[in-house]
């Protein structure tokens, strides 16, 4: 196991991560660490020659154009395991972090995405409890069962992967300064990997990110996905910028023209924010104060996609552009009447981009095709029948005579809908007239 961690002028955070390296439980075929120094001026390289932990390490100056991908890549071309484990260098490992991750590793061409715990340095108020909820959601998605993995639940600062799969994939892409891991989520999907996430790959995740710092994050992101819909057009429709393009409130579009049409009003924009924000902070007012930060973050994403687009014109050609990847995905049959345990093994067996659910002659939904993510199988049906799709599959059972003549199907199916699904785009509903 190689690890790789790229660092800029973050000394203190950078000992902390390696001092906790050296407590972790070493793998059989041994540990190495890779530092990589992206234009470093604090005295990291110096603190580095003065440490001696109980593993190889190595310290690289990275010369030339510098960025977290650029410094992974060489961190990776310098590393000698067969395993490559990306940190960040404000991650602080568990003990049992480094042997969770490698014990993963029993399937080929795994890519195993670690849990980051937050611990919010210096953090207070309601961007505290934000920031906390963010993470926590993310990787709730991961440990839900059933979860359909995509390449954006990619990330690069707990992550592991064979050193032969990162290579074949080409790397992380230099050109992205956000999102690179992303970016390179979607080539190994193409490639076939199998994600899987490894709850006891835990570390600490020390954010120390402010509100000015996620208006700044919210201008890349936008910034970058708009490069990402260039590089890989299929994936467009599954990007935050569809999504919010999509919406067409009233206060959506305000938001989305003032970020088009008006930038020099964004500092006045920004300064109103925030003062609207510690206004509501002091009166309690938090659900009014969450809108108001789901604004301005919406706002400065699209002021960095303005600034790749360019016009409101240049962003509905790129938001409606499509690739027929999706779309032109051909769609198995599977009829749940052989049992659900059948259906499973079908999807494992036939791995389709896309499935067309059935209870004999009658509908019941789609699993639809999702550029950027894993092919369909058979663990991902069962969570989904559980939820979105059992009010129609109670209507199809109940169609088909397959409900016992003493159940009470009416009721059954009103109280399927009644229970809220647990939100996925996974399965569509069949519809019918």
């Amino acid at each position: 196991m190689s690890i790789v961690i790229p660092t800029h002028n973050r000394r203190e955070r950078l000992r902390r991560t390696l001092d906790a390296l050296a407590t972790v439980t070493r793998p059989p075929g041994g540990l190495e660490v890779v530092v990589v120094m992206d234009r470093c001026t604090d005295g990291t390289d110096a603190m580095l020659q003065r440490l001696h932990p109980p593993f190889p390490l190595r310290a690289l100056a990275l010369a030339g154009q510098g960025g977290p991908a650029a410094a992974r890549n060489a961190g990776a071309a310098a590393a000698q395991g067969s395993l490559l484990l990306f940190m960040d260098d404000d991650v602080e490992p568990s003990p049992g972090f480094v042997a969770a991750h490698v014990a993963a590793h029993a399937a080929p061409d795994a890519v195993v995405i670690g849990a980051l715990s937050p611990a919010l340095d210096g953090q207070a108020g309601f961007f505290r409890i934000a920031l906390r909820r963010w993470w926590e959601d993310m990787f709730d998605r991961m440990r839900r069962p059933g979860h359909r993995f995509c390449a954006f639940d990619l990330l690069s600062g707990n992550v592991s992967l064979p050193a032969a799969l990162f290579h074949r994939a080409g790397g992380f892409d230099p050109t992205f300064t956000c999102h690179e891991d992303y970016e390179l989520g979607v080539r190994l999907m193409r490639l076939g990997a199998r994600f899987t996430f490894a709850e006891a790959a835990v570390a600490r995740h020390h954010e120390a990110t402010d509100l000015r710092g996620a208006l700044q994050r919210k201008f890349e992101e936008g910034r970058a996905d708009v490069a990402l819909g260039h590089k890989h057009p299929e994936i467009i429709p599954e990007l935050p910028l569809h999504r919010l393009w999509e919406l067409r409130s009233r206060r959506a579009r305000a938001v989305r023209r003032l970020a088009f049409l008006a930038p020099a009003a964004t500092g006045v924009t920004t300064r109103a924010g925030l003062v609207a924000l510690w206004v509501l902070e002091r009166v309690r007012a938090r659900r009014l104060w969450r809108r108001v930060l789901n604004d301005l973050l919406t706002y400065w994403y699209w002021r960095g996609a303005a600034g790749a687009l360019g016009s409101p014109a240049a962003l509905a050609r790129f938001a409606t552009a499509r690739s027929g990847d999706a779309s032109g995905a051909e769609e198995v049959l599977i009829d749940l009447r052989d049992g659900v345990a059948t259906a499973e093994a079908s999807l494992d067996r036939l791995r389709p981009a896309a499935a067309r659910l059935v209870y004999g002659p009658h509908p019941v939904g789609r699993l639809p095709a999702r550029p950027g993510a894993e092919a369909l199988a058979g663990r991902h049906l069962r969570p989904l029948l559980e939820g979105a799709l059992a009010a129609p599959l109670l209507d199809a059972m109940a169609r088909a005579g397959a409900v016992p003549a003493d159940l009470d199907a009416t009721r059954l199916r009103a109280l399927c809908r009644a229970v809220p699904a647990r939100p996925t785009s996974d399965a569509e509903p069949a519809t019918r007239s």
